[in-house]
């Protein structure tokens, strides 16, 4: 209504407001617009009807027929035809039972073991409870000096190296270059320009810059080199590959979990002209985000440009689904990358959603109504769980699962319209009833178990390491031109996780080779609990910078044994 009177306005140029106007846009808005001024009431009724189309695109009640990400409802989900034909497959897939009581039963059981645990904790004195929760901070952890000699240690015995050998040394083992071309490289110049095509998108050097340091290749090879090797699906494989190498290496399995990840993100700075850029509210410059996500036991395996003060939770979720070659049972996330429906979508499709929250002495816990709260934490703990929405809905709720993990729709898509604007939407609601029940018994076993926070607090730091490696790598300002469309700016977060694994893949296999030769004399063994404190990311001693000799020859043998072998018969005869 509101569109069609003003689109009337427009057309007889008034830009007065008609005191017959009467479209109910909520209480905040009634006194401009029924007052006296009417310009003012024109002005208010403009930003009114901008505000609500937004919540109506992002709620999906208005939707754009040619858009993938404000498409209708129905176009979210897998088609209702197809659904009631592949329905009981789907189930399967995800391991999930039809009727929902035979998934609520034993997760609502669990919960109130879970809140038992934590009125135990508090009666016990280990929490303290009063309108709020007060949570014992956990004791730093004191730095062994057997580590730091350890460290040091390792650092000496490694030395320095140029980026160029640290390339070349990975490629001879995990043929990344075979990957991105597709074959083997025909000569060292064409192996050259697989290096060259990397490096500006994940270096944020120019072609110019790139071949000023590269004086083998010319500017204009280069930006041909960028333009093919900025394919999504060869970066992806070949940093795959080169994290499969590192985790190879013994120590990756003494360091965390296979099966543990944390995702997060990081800002880089960029033109105010690109349509991506937001301010960064830290260093108050226009950036774009890279969200990534970095396993327990190091390297990154998953990555994906986003916009920078959006919640992250669509973007967690996405990256575990779609890296279909590590299982992850739990992911942990900072409260952006977290909201009660990302806990519902993350638990059905199969893993654990682990956010570290802020003002966690203002998280409550939720039981289903009727049920009885222990006297100990009555203040934080709610009966107000509506089960029966959340059976109501569970055909519904699984079909959003089901959309998002066949590839239908994506994560992101779904948490985008699933999110605050939706508010009074019944499967909504049902999630976020689901939601509550599952950050409960989350958050019961953050409370009292301090090993599962140390765990978490662990990973989210090597998420943190490996950004400021991904710092070190890349310096610069994402360049206008490679942030116009997403695929672009997707080619620059896959070349930087492919930068960034080759170094940790590097520096393992240094550390292996040293700790290998220690353990060979005779009480030289390194104890496991040390290796665990020892970091792939360090950049002591590696120059990232600087004209770049790549000295092919060393390792010709495995990156080009076709042309060694060529060589070899051209001499013989």
């Amino acid at each position: 209504e509101a569109l069609t009177a003003l689109r009337d306005l427009y057309a007889h140029d008034v830009r007065l407001l008609p005191t017959a106007f009467d479209v109910p846009f909520g209480r905040g808005w009634r006194a401009t617009l029924t007052g006296a001024d009417r310009q003012r009431a024109f002005l208010a009724c403009e930003a009114a009807t901008l505000l609500a189309l937004r919540r109506a695109l992002r709620n999906g009640t208005v939707w754009i027929e040619h858009s993938f990400a404000f498409r209708s409802r129905e176009r979210l989900f897998i088609p209702a035809e197809r659904w009631q034909q592949t329905r009981r497959a789907q189930y399967r897939r995800l391991a999930l039972p039809t009727e929902a009581g035979a998934f609520l039963e034993p997760l609502l059981e669990q919960s109130q073991h879970a809140i038992a645990r934590v009125a135990d904790a508090a009666v016990k004195g280990e929490l303290r409870v009063d309108d709020e929760l007060h949570l014992t901070p956990l004791a730093a952890e004191e730095e062994d000096p057997k580590l730091t000699k350890l460290r040091a240690a390792l650092d000496k015995r490694i030395g320095e190296a140029q980026l160029p050998e640290i390339i070349l040394a990975v490629d001879a083992e995990v043929r990344f270059s075979w990957i991105m071309l597709g074959r083997e490289p025909r000569s060292d110049k064409e192996l050259l320009m697989v290096y060259a095509g990397i490096l500006p998108h994940g270096t944020a050097l120019s072609a110019a810059e790139t071949a000023r340091m590269i004086p083998q290749l010319s500017a204009p090879a280069i930006r041909q080199a960028m333009r093919w090797a900025s394919d999504e699906r060869r970066l992806a494989e070949a940093c795959s590959a080169v994290l499969a190498f590192m985790q190879r290496h013994p120590i990756a399995s003494t360091g965390g979990r296979s099966d543990l990840a944390s995702s997060d993100m990081m800002s880089l700075e960029t033109s105010k002209r690109v349509w991506q850029a937001r301010v960064d509210p830290r260093r108050q410059t226009p950036s774009v985000g890279i969200y990534s996500h970095v396993r327990d036991n190091w390297g990154i395996s998953y990555a994906q440009p986003i916009v920078l003060n959006e919640r992250q939770a669509g973007a967690a979720i996405e990256g575990v689904v779609r890296d279909e070659r590590l299982e992850t049972a739990q992911l942990a996330v900072d409260t952006h990358g977290y909201t009660d429906v990302a806990m519902t979508l993350a638990r059905l499709l199969g893993f654990d959603l682990c956010p570290r929250l802020k003002a966690l002495k203002d998280r409550h816990l939720f039981s289903a109504r009727g049920t009885a709260v222990p006297e100990a934490i009555r203040s934080i703990c709610h009966a107000r769980i509506d089960v029966q929405k959340i059976v109501d809905h569970w055909e519904s709720i699984v079909h959003l699962v089901a959309s998002v993990h066949s590839g239908h729709t994506s994560a992101v898509h779904a948490l985008a319209r699933f999110g605050s604007a939706s508010r009074g939407d019944p499967l909504y609601e049902a999630m976020v009833q689901l939601g509550k029940l599952l950050r409960t018994v989350f958050l019961a076993d953050y409370f009292v178990n301090a090993t599962l926070r140390r765990e978490l607090l662990r990973v989210l730091n090597r998420g943190e390491a490996v950004n400021a490696l991904k710092r070190a790598i890349y310096t610069g300002r994402v360049a206008g031109y490679q942030a116009r469309r997403d695929d672009e700016m997707q080619a620059v977060a896959d070349a930087l996780s492919l930068l960034a694994n080759i170094l940790m893949a590097w520096n393992t296999t240094q550390m292996q080779q040293v700790l290998d030769h220690w353990a060979q004399r005779r009480g030289g063994a390194v104890p496991p609990e040390l290796i665990d404190r020892i970091v792939p990311t360090r950049t002591e001693g590696n120059n990232l910078r600087g004209v770049f000799r790549f000295p092919v020859e060393r390792y010709a043998d495995k990156i080009l044994p076709s042309v060694v072998a060529q060589k070899t018969t051209a001499s013989a005869s």
